[in-house]
């Protein structure tokens, strides 16, 4: 008979094996799944969007749908479920993410995004059919009209602006996604005997804490402060908006005399950390900074001073989520507070409001202009110069006869003033052109830039006519001089905004500061964070014109060196190394909803947009074991756990003799 003494040792000694190994044997149960792009939580005042997974994470067994039949297969004869589907491009639309739902049979789903983003694009033939998970009409609640019977965006899906009941991954890497399918292939296939094997099964985690609307989660949050522990449930989307002007802006500016050129800094998607934006804000961003660029050479600062007109350009943050960065700016102005307390610019200042909007790669430029200013002597003038100078270049010049005008942040201004002087550039009539916007694909594919692409001298030739047309209106002549902008500098500018940060333009004003090798992240994110492509941008305004302040030697004294009115010291790195004297500055890109005391924040007014607040992404492979198995495990475990009582009973009759107590 074997005694207890010799069961206690075996026991300890396999208790102790065990613990010393436990975290290998959690390493050979799960493999872990590069993902690091999940849908998201997102709120306004009235309903959540986005996805979110439980609070432990979603497991399912992995299914992958290439075609209709792999998914008519799982609604109709999959018993392993619930299921984590892995779709192909071409299989990641609506309908078949509401059937998915409808079918309550799946508790997550991940993207392959396999190969190169052109062969995604064609082998799914994606190109023809397009992909936008925007709305048909985006921000149609906060335009100043209704959608129009032909929506701007015809290849919007609304998927962006649903709740999700299951978490969605993106996944990229190559390595990661042969793994998957070799896993499906291996211990999931042939499909009609799933019942007697182990299955290849997946666990989603991505959990957001906040939930119902804003108005829920904030509330939420500020009772939390009362506890020991206090908890966020979400953040209000907020950045900074950025602007550069020719000369510094001064208070009690003359009627009419601003100029203002702007566009959009930010784009959106379904996906953390990717919002490509190339044709939705990438190419606007580029054509305002080459034109910036070239006025300053155009017309020094000195030279500008003989003149009282003045010209700013602005890149609003926040747009794509009912224009927080232009709605703020008209915001702050009524309040008289724009760019601050001391020069309080006001919309009487604007005599021209020009808004560079999916500027495209062919040559062709329509414009937008409400109905109500078309009698506006400075945009008729504007107009007549651009138009002029653009039709010479070989280029198509479209006035617009559409009612209702794109979204853009022109609407913020209008809804002050009906009659406000402002234009739309865009490179499309009537509908998007672009069949992937507010979308992951919204790259350097999207807008055909490589070898030999035409979009670098498109962007040249309206930079230079815009820029003939704002020297006319500061100086009411017409430019005699040769300067235009350069398409190799265009290059230069789309390398940064369009593929990597880490790119010439930016590298001469940062050096030796390391700058992200990816392309920016255009999604304007909560307003504890500026985006990188926010300071950027700044940095890149400012070494337009910019005057270097000798007397200061390092950038410490430059921060807090005092310039005058109008003006801001900046310590410029990489090839400027020295500090300048500079009108490029930022302002607030936060909703007023979120300023005003007591705001309805279910009131459509201002924009009312948070982001959940979430603690860990992860995916995790492991094989699930078949239901045979399970019954074997669980019969074992009852046997075990009975024969530990013997062993216990046996050890506490025998007490006295194993474990003798000694005086």
């Amino acid at each position: 008979m074997i005694s207890v003494r010799l069961v206690s040792f075996v026991c300890l000694h396999f208790a102790t094996f065990t613990l010393l190994n436990c975290l290998s044997v959690k390493d050979q149960m799960y493999a872990n799944i590069i993902a690091d792009n999940p849908c998201f939580l997102r709120l306004n005042g009235t309903n959540q969007f986005g996805c979110t997974s439980s609070r432990f994470g979603n497991v399912g067994t992995l299914h992958l749908v290439k075609n209709s039949t792999d998914l008519n297969w799982l609604f109709n004869e999959g018993k392993a479920d619930p299921y984590t589907v892995a779709l192909t491009p071409k299989m990641f639309n609506r309908d078949v993410l509401q059937s998915i739902e409808l079918s309550a049979k799946v508790n997550g789903i991940m993207l392959l995004m396999s190969g190169t983003e052109q062969e995604v694009i064609n082998n799914n033939n994606l190109q023809n059919t397009g992909f936008s998970p925007e709305d048909t009409c985006p921000n149609r609640y906060s335009d100043v009209n209704s959608c129009p019977m032909k929506p701007w965006n015809p290849y919007g899906t609304d998927i962006l602006l649903k709740s999700w009941s299951f978490p969605i991954f993106v996944v990229y890497d190559q390595n990661t996604i042969n793994d998957i399918i070799d896993c499906f292939k291996n211990h999931n296939l042939p499909l009609n005997n799933q019942n007697d094997q182990s299955l290849c099964a997946l666990e989603l985690k991505s959990h957001m804490y906040a939930a119902v609307d804003s108005k829920t989660c904030l509330r939420r949050t500020m009772m939390s402060y009362q506890n020991i522990r206090p908890i966020k449930f979400c953040d209000p989307l907020g950045d900074k908006n950025v602007y550069w002007s020719l000369k510094e802006l001064r208070p009690n500016t003359p009627d009419q005399s601003i100029a203002i050129v702007a566009a959009r800094l930010d784009a959106t998607s379904m996906f953390q950390d990717l919002a490509p934006g190339a044709l939705s804000t990438a190419t606007s961003i580029v054509t305002l900074m080459t034109t910036a660029n070239l006025i300053s050479e155009m017309l020094s600062y000195n030279d500008a001073n003989n003149f009282s007109r003045n010209i700013m350009f602005i890149l609003f943050n926040g747009e794509a989520y009912d224009y927080i960065g232009s709605s703020r700016m008209v915001y702050d102005m009524l309040d008289g507070n724009f760019p601050n307390d001391l020069i309080k610019l006001n919309q009487s200042g604007i005599g021209l409001f020009v808004e560079l909007s999916q500027i495209h790669y062919d040559k062709e430029v329509v414009f937008y202009r409400p109905i109500k200013n078309i009698a506006s002597e400075n945009v008729i003038n504007f107009l007549n110069i651009f138009n002029k100078s653009l039709s010479e270049d070989g280029f198509s010049v479209t006035d617009s006869k559409n009612t209702s005008i794109p979204p853009s942040s022109l609407h913020s201004f209008l809804k002050l003033d009906p009659k406000f002087p402002g234009i739309i550039l865009t490179g499309f009539k009537n509908q998007f052109k672009n069949k992937f916007y507010h979308s992951i694909l919204d790259d350097a594919e999207n807008i055909q830039y490589g070898n030999n692409s035409k979009i670098p001298q498109t962007i040249a030739s309206i930079s230079t006519s815009l820029s003939n047309s704002l020297y006319t209106f500061i100086t009411n002549s017409t430019y005699a001089g040769l300067k235009k902008a350069n398409s190799s500098y265009v290059t230069k500018l789309l390398n940064c905004y369009v593929k990597s940060m880490n790119c010439e333009v930016f590298q001469s004003l940062t050096s030796p500061l390391h700058l992200p090798d990816n392309p920016p992240n255009y999604y304007i994110s909560i307003d504890l964070i500026t985006n990188t492509i926010t300071s950027l941008s700044r940095l890149l305004f400012a070494s337009f014109g910019s005057k270097i302040i000798n007397e200061v030697q390092n950038e410490e004294n430059c921060l807090n060196y005092r310039t005058k009115q109008g003006f801001m010291p900046i310590w410029l790195r990489g090839n400027f190394n020295a500090c300048y004297s500079t009108t490029s500055n930022v302002t607030d890109a936060v909703s007023p909803a979120f300023i005003i005391p007591d705001y309805d924040l279910s009131s459509p007014k201002y924009s009312t947009w948070t982001e959940s607040v979430w603690h860990e992404v992860q995916i995790r492979m492991f094989l699930r074991q078949s239901f045979k198995l399970q019954i074997i495990i669980f019969v074992l475990g009852i046997l075990i756990f009975l024969f530990s009582f013997i062993i216990i009973k046996k050890m506490y009759d025998q007490s006295g003799i194993n474990f003798n107590n000694e005086e």
